[in-house]
């Protein structure tokens, strides 16, 4: 009688277990359920394009420059020396020799069988911006730096978003109230300027002509590359971003003559001005 007892307690204490377990994996299953929801319910925010890092001339400070094209809207985040390295070397694709800490993270991501669907300037909080990492069809979101986050999708040719009530369209923070020089836009060419750091992952000369950040249509159909080294235009050596800018403005041949460095071999390049027809005279 007292073993048929003890195994109708081992028998009740077996289903309590397994009882137990099942609402566990439920509860799990509950909460991930959940979180995937909560990824596809949260607000979308707005698609931006990082359209270069700048320095402030003032305080030698870096920061990166997020703009709504379509909304006229942009955001400035000021970072750190080694987040504005790794983001311009991302920007320019150029590959460290050895892995920085983006490279190495998303080489993880990408080995354990995961992707990331996007990143978000998600908060502001104290003067400080915070940012989000999705992966995985918004199965998980892990919270970043956004210089961190940036270059990570970089990389990874990643949407970057910003949340829409952090986008300016009025007063520009501090940083760009006194617009720096390491960035000019011509003829639908952006340039940046060559920094030391740029310049040694370029194996070339600091200073000795301007990054191509991005550029048009035209641009691109001509043969212009992100990356690009412009020495010159139009013949006139070119070392910092607002030299470009004249130099351009000043040309009114069609089109304009650029002097490109590129993996060591130097080009030229014919780019289409893109002006209003009055401009050029």
């Amino acid at each position: 009688m007292a073993m048929k007892r003890l195994r109708i307690a081992a028998a009740n204490l077996a289903r309590a277990i397994v009882a137990s377990a099942i609402l566990a994996i439920a509860a799990c299953t509950i909460v991930a359920c959940t979180g995937g929801h909560q990824g596809a319910v949260r607000a979308a925010g707005v698609r931006v394009d990082l359209t270069g890092v700048d320095v402030d001339r003032h305080s030698g400070a870096h920061y990166l420059v997020l703009e709504d094209l379509a909304g006229h809207r942009s955001l400035q985040i000021e970072i750190d020396d080694a987040g504005a390295h790794a983001i311009m070397l991302a920007l320019h694709g150029v590959k460290p020799v050895r892995p920085l800490s983006a490279d190495l993270l998303r080489s993880v991501i990408r080995q354990t069988g995961n992707q990331i669907d996007r990143v978000e300037i998600a908060d502001l909080r104290g003067e400080i911006y915070y940012a989000r990492i999705d992966l995985d069809h918004g199965r998980y979101s892990i919270d970043s730096r956004p210089s961190d986050a940036i270059a990570l999708a970089l990389g990874a040719g990643a949407p970057i978003y910003v949340a829409a009530r952090l986008m300016q369209t009025d007063e520009p923070p501090a940083a760009a109230a006194n617009p720096p020089s390491a960035l000019a836009t011509a003829d639908g060419v952006m340039v940046q300027e060559l920094t030391a750091d740029l310049a040694i992952a370029f194996g070339v000369g600091a200073h000795s002509g301007v990054v191509v950040a991005d550029c048009a249509a035209a641009g691109a159909r001509a043969g212009l590359k992100r990356g690009d080294i412009v020495t010159a235009v139009a013949g006139h050596a070119v070392t910092m971003p607002n030299d470009f800018a004249r130099a351009a403005q000043a040309v009114t041949a069609d089109p304009i003559a650029l002097r490109i460095l590129r993996d060591g071999r130097t080009v030229v390049i014919a780019l289409p001005l893109e002006r209003p027809a009055h401009a050029a005279n």
